[in-house]
C-alpha cells in the first residue's frame, strides 16, 4: 500500500501535468495539509519530490509551478527524444511475445477510439509499452520525468489539427512493425522521426496559443526549419 506521501505525490504530479493548477498558482503545504487530511510532513516531503522533478520550485510561502523558457523546451524534447529513440532500438532487440501483443492490441484499440482524449490515452500507453519492451528501467524513469516536465510546460490539451491523429497512428504502426521484425535501427529512425514531428505540433500549437493571448508585438519569434541534431 503507498505511503502518504506517495498518494499525494501521485495526486500532484497528476494535476501539475494536466492543467489542474493556474499558471501562477501557489502550493501551499499547510493548505494541502489540510485538503488531504495528513500532516505537512508528507505533503512537504511529496513536494520536495515534485521540485527534485522539476515540476515545481520553492518561494517564501511554499511551492509555484516551475516556468521554463522557449529553449528549455526544446531542450526536453529534444532529450526525450533521444531517450524514446533508444528505447524503440532496445525494444526491437528485446521485445518479447508478449510485449509484441501488447503494442499490437493498443493499435487495435486506438483505431476503435472515438474522442480525442481516447486515442490520446491510448498514445501514452503504447509510448509506455515500447519503453517496457525495452527493458531498461532507467530509459523509463528519465523519460517519466522529462513526460511531466514537457506537458507541465507545453500546450497539450489544445486541439490538434485535422489528421494529426491519422499520421501518429500510422506511424505507431510502422514502429511496431519494425520492432516486430526486429529492425532496432530502423525502429529508432522511425522513433526520432515520430518524435521531431510531434516536437513540431507542438511548438506550432504553443506560437497559437501565444497569439491568441498577447499583443503582437510582445510574440516571439519563430525559427522555422530547427530539426533536432540527434
Amino acid at each position: 500500500m503507498p505511503s502518504a506521501r506517495d498518494s499525494i505525490y501521485a495526486t500532484l504530479r497528476s494535476r501539475l501535468t494536466s492543467g489542474h493548477y493556474a499558471e501562477d498558482a501557489s502550493l501551499i503545504p499547510q493548505v494541502l495539509s489540510e485538503e488531504f487530511q495528513v500532516s505537512r510532513t508528507p505533503v512537504r516531503e511529496a513536494l520536495g519530490l515534485l521540485e527534485r522533478d522539476g515540476l515545481l520550485v520553492s518561494t517564501q510561502r511554499g511551492f509555484a509551478l516551475r516556468k521554463r523558457s522557449d529553449e528549455e523546451m526544446l531542450e526536453i524534447f529534444e532529450a526525450r527524444a533521444v531517450l524514446e529513440s533508444s528505447a524503440a532500438y532496445a525494444a526491437a532487440l528485446r521485445r518479447s511475445p508478449i510485449d509484441v501483443a501488447r503494442l499490437d492490441d493498443l493499435l487495435t484499440r486506438t483505431r476503435a477510439e472515438g474522442e480525442p482524449e481516447g486515442i490520446r490515452r491510448c498514445f501514452n500507453l503504447w509510448h509506455e509499452a515500447v519503453r517496457q519492451a525495452a527493458h531498461n528501467q532507467t530509459i523509463g524513469s528519465l523519460l517519466h520525468t522529462l513526460d511531466a516536465q514537457a506537458k507541465l510546460s507545453a500546450p497539450w490539451k489544445t486541439p490538434l489539427a485535422e489528421g494529426t491523429f491519422d499520421a501518429s497512428i500510422a506511424e505507431h504502426e510502422t514502429m511496431t512493425e519494425a520492432i516486430r521484425s526486429q529492425d532496432a535501427e530502423r525502429a529508432r529512425a522511425l522513433m526520432l522521426e515520430h518524435q521531431a514531428h510531434d516536437r513540431d505540433t507542438r511548438i506550432l500549437q504553443l506560437v497559437s496559443q501565444m497569439a491568441r493571448t498577447a499583443p503582437v508585438d510582445q510574440l516571439p519569434p519563430v525559427h522555422s526549419g530547427r530539426r533536432s541534431t540527434y
